[in-house]
């Protein structure tokens, strides 16, 4: 057939003169019409996009999978069957990054890519890293040739995420005999000073980001901060926007006007993925709403993949992530189990959903957020409770009041007498 031989040429219809809805072959002057009015918009005309990404490598956690991985591998082997799974954190999520990292950045020449890491310890920065090539001001500022994204660095990624991931395992290795050593010697102190929680330190690492954020802001509107923009935030009042959240309302509409702006200006527009696979930390609930609460008026949407690891005594999910990413209006996923981890299909899954920007996502059938559970939780069970005992030191949740400590912050609990009228409260010194 001679169609199948047509190579369709997509224009820059704003600079040629003739009829915005049709294609035109180059082999032939006739007008093909194009029924779904597809329009492209070149890199210099669409806003720059900076993508945050936070990655969970909690050693415990990717330790135990990789364990599980090479047990099933064996047996599904002399099956003749190939991998289901779960995913390892150097061959499979890695990898993924990296192809997401890519893709994003070809999307836009001047689209930005920050990686954080974070364990059960410390988060911090592993791309781009301090000094030397490709570091942090040299992405902040950008370059000079204009190249397809030339802001990220496919080689200087990959040996990067490689070597702040080994590092910071490394690290979180040695801290760890380092506190079995002082548990052994005091028990009583160390008990008193560790944390219960097992983790990854989500909240911190999204501190960070939230920061990388804004330095990136400042950096591209000529020093003036993110929160000084006040032509959107001036229009709404902080009540106004706690009883939306409260009553239910969509910010959708809001957002997509400030999208917009941002793009009319040349503004850079900002959002955060979270790639988490341990367990919520309970005791950094306040912190994980706190940073929920300033993406959301900072209008930074926060996207959030949990890779579960197919265990039935692992959780499924992240109800923490879920409320960050249902107050900020972003997407949320849960990898299923099985072969969708692995063999590269853990990429397309990424690409597939997180790519697109979110000006855009009103228009794709992507996963949403049906039910979210917004009950508070007990920061030593995680269980969700009605009725809690708080510290009135560092606002923690719990379910029965501690014994000697509060969990979380430490101080120490007076026993209320009787003559107070009862101990209904926690009251810590």
């Amino acid at each position: 057939m001679e169609g199948s031989h047509w190579f369709i040429t997509i224009r820059q219809l704003s600079n040629r003169h003739g009829d915005k809805d049709t294609l035109t072959s180059p082999k032939s002057s006739q007008k093909v019409p194009n029924a779904n009015k597809i329009t492209m918009a070149s890199s210099s005309s669409s806003s720059p996009n900076l993508l945050t990404l936070i990655l969970d490598i909690t050693p415990s956690t990717w330790g135990q999978r990789k364990i599980i991985r090479s047990a099933k591998d064996k047996a599904l082997a002399a099956k003749n069957k190939s991998s289901a799974g779960p995913a390892t954190l150097m061959d499979d999520v890695l990898t993924a990054i990296l192809a997401l990292g890519v893709s994003f950045s070809c999307l836009n020449r001047d689209n930005a890519l920050v990686v954080i890491a974070a364990t059960e310890y410390e988060a911090a920065v592993i791309y781009p890293r301090k000094g030397g090539e490709g570091c942090m001001e040299d992405v902040v500022m950008g370059g000079s040739s204009g190249a397809c994204g030339e802001r990220v660095d496919a080689g200087l990624l990959n040996d990067y995420l490689r070597l702040g991931v080994a590092e910071l395992i490394n690290r979180a290795a040695e801290r760890s005999e380092k506190l079995n050593a002082e548990q052994g010697n005091d028990k009583e102190k160390s008990q008193s000073s560790s944390t219960p929680n097992k983790g990854a330190v989500i909240a911190s690492a999204l501190s960070i980001a939230l920061c990388t954020i804004n330095r990136f802001m400042v950096a591209h509107h000529a020093g003036v901060s993110a929160l000084a923009d006040t032509s959107y935030s001036s229009q709404r009042k902080d009540d106004e926007g706690i009883l939306a959240l409260m009553g239910g309302k969509s910010g959708s509409s809001k957002q997509q006007q400030q999208q917009a702006q941002n793009e009319a200006r040349g503004m850079l527009s900002s959002r955060a993925l979270i790639i988490q696979a341990s367990q919520d930390r309970t005791s950094d609930y306040n912190a994980l709403m706190n940073c929920a609460f300033a993406a959301n008026k900072s209008d930074i949407v926060i996207d959030g993949c949990f890779i579960p690891s197919g265990v039935q005594e692992d959780p499924k999910s992240s109800p923490f992530m879920e409320q960050i990413v249902d107050q900020t209006k972003g997407v949320y996923l849960s990898v299923p189990s099985g072969a969708a981890q692995v063999g590269g299909a853990l990429s397309e899954v990424l690409m597939s959903v997180f790519l697109p920007p979110p000006n855009i996502r009103s228009n794709m059938n992507l996963p949403k957020l049906n039910n979210v559970d917004f009950r508070a939780r007990c920061f030593e069970t995680g269980e969700s409770i009605d009725v809690a005992q708080i510290c009135n030191q560092c606002l923690s949740i719990f379910k029965v009041k501690p014994k000697d400590r509060c969990l979380t912050c430490g101080a120490k609990v007076k026993k209320r007498s009787s003559s107070t009228g009862g101990s209904k409260r926690l009251k810590v010194s």
